[in-house]
């Protein structure tokens, strides 16, 4: 099956660069006639590696191979602008058009045309590829608009594309007056769309095979109500524009909640009781005292109907709220979680939540920290919240022992992954890692996995990147370690070492 790339510079071929067959005959068994003889299923394999400039080049190889690109399976069409253009201008959807038009596959498994600005003008040629997707039984679908002050209205017979079983599409609006007939359609993506319950609902009666949905800074959308058995995964990406308000999904397996949100949102879960995995990731832009009430009301809602989940990953504002949480003497509900995913860089805003996360969850048996990203959340702290957070990192968490259910019985692995190897440095992160040896009596595995870039050499990272990791080596080996089981195993790119 080929896939094959559109980039907009395609540059007609001019009668010079086409072999002189007249004076130079090929031989008996030259390649041309070798690659003449090669099957379908093998020049499409060949088509899948190049883009469609280079495919419609081929046709000057060998007379059979003049036509057979029209017969791919698999259209990826990028309007994206190739960095080395300065100037750029050209009617991409009307290129895309024309080449489906060759197209003489009865059936077409994939369709993708995506980086283009939508305007009004475009809606004709838009409904065209929609039409393509419908007559050839696409499969998988994707309209992957871009920013653009316009939403395209998606037509009446889109309800109808009856072999999708993947559709992704973004800035596109949906009418909530068309019923919608995907009886194949197993994975669904809406992003930065505009829809509305009944919209949503219809959508959800339609598909009766449905096992995955993300809905990514859609506007409309208010109650989220899915009754259906299939949907066992949900992306949901929140935004400054969207009004989600609540979630009710009582045979949801999987859940992500990761975006903006603002500080005004009421969004809870309303019923998520089969979610076997969590992941909530919130961002607050500004977080100020006079929103300390309304932040902590819809977090603790929020985790108490995560608490019976096993699997919870979480980080950003959420572990920072929670550090504000500790440093007050808050409570959060005790959780049945036995492997948590921290997202954090470990500085100062983020230890305390990570003590509380450890306190409420007595069961944990596996701890992940990823060393990623910056602190983004600005505290409008009043002179007391300032004096807690000036904390020594090494007699706050001296001053916790003996709170922590988990480390006496159940937890077993810890994992710290960050990149790139200076991250490991952070004092906050040290005294957490000091402090996990010496109180986990249970504890079987500390793996510190240091990871890098693959564009970056080795030969150019390699020495000091050693040397960083040999001075963290030195120091979290002269820890004290609680249990006599614990490994201490250093991963990087090089080799892994274990003591």
């Amino acid at each position: 099956m080929a896939e094959t790339s559109v980039h907009g510079d395609i540059h007609r071929e001019s009668s010079g660069d086409r072999p002189n067959r007249r004076s130079r005959p090929p031989p008996p068994l030259s390649p041309s006639d070798l690659i003449g003889a090669l099957p379908n299923d093998v020049i499409h394999r060949i088509f899948s590696f190049l883009p469609l400039q280079d495919v419609v080049k081929t046709s000057v190889l060998s007379k059979r191979w003049q036509s057979t690109w029209t017969t791919i399976t698999h259209f990826v069409f990028n309007g994206d602008r190739p960095r080395n253009h300065e100037t750029y201008s050209f009617d991409f959807l009307s290129l895309v058009n024309r080449v489906l038009i060759q197209s003489t596959s009865p059936a077409v498994k994939r369709l993708h045309v995506t980086g283009f600005v939508y305007d009004e003008a475009n809606s004709p040629k838009l409904d065209f590829c929609l039409r393509f997707a419908m007559v050839r039984r696409v499969e998988d679908l994707c309209l992957g608009l871009t920013a653009s002050p316009f939403l395209y209205p998606l037509p009446r017979f889109a309800s109808r594309l009856s072999w999708l079983v993947r559709l992704e599409v973004s800035y596109c609006c949906f009418s909530s007056g068309t019923s919608i007939r995907w009886p194949c359609l197993k994975v669904l993506s809406i992003r930065h769309g505009e829809l509305c319950d009944q919209s949503l609902q219809k959508i959800l009666r339609g598909s009766p095979v449905l096992e995955s949905l993300e809905l990514d800074s859609c506007k409309g959308v208010k109650n989220i109500r899915i009754d259906s058995t299939s949907v066992k995964d949900m992306l949901l990406v929140p935004s400054l524009f969207s009004n989600v308000e609540n979630l009710w999904a009582p045979h949801l397996l999987s859940l992500r909640v990761s975006g903006f949100s603002p500080h005004d949102s009421v969004f809870r879960l309303d019923d998520v009781s089969s979610l076997v995995e969590a992941n909530l990731y919130l961002r607050i832009l500004y977080f100020s005292m006079s929103h300390v009430e309304r932040i902590r009301d819809l977090l603790k809602g929020l985790l108490e109907k995560l608490r019976g989940v096993p699997t919870l990953a979480t980080g950003g504002s959420c572990l920072q709220i929670l550090s504000h949480w500790e440093m007050e003497g808050v409570h959060s509900p005790l959780s049945k979680c036995r492997n948590l995913t921290l997202n954090a860089p470990i500085s100062r805003w983020d230890l305390p939540g990570i003590v509380h996360l450890l306190r409420s969850s007595p069961c944990l048996e596996k701890l992940v920290i990823r060393l990623a990203g910056f602190t983004n959340l600005q505290f409008e702290l009043d002179e007391e919240s300032k004096d807690r957070f000036n904390y020594d990192e090494e007699d706050f968490l001296c001053s916790k022992k003996g709170n922590f259910e988990c480390l006496a019985k159940h937890l077993r692995r810890v994992e710290i992954i960050g990149f790139p190897a200076n991250s490991f440095r952070s004092k906050y992160l040290l005294a957490l890692m000091k402090f996990l040896l010496g109180d986990a009596l249970v504890l079987e595995k500390l793996i510190i996995k240091a990871e890098l870039p693959t564009q970056y050499g080795q030969e150019r990272h390699q020495d000091p990147v050693l040397l960083e990791l040999l001075g963290v080596m030195q120091e979290v080996l002269s820890y004290r370690r609680a249990s006599r089981n614990t490994e201490v195993i250093f991963n990087h790119p090089f080799k892994e070492t274990s003591f």
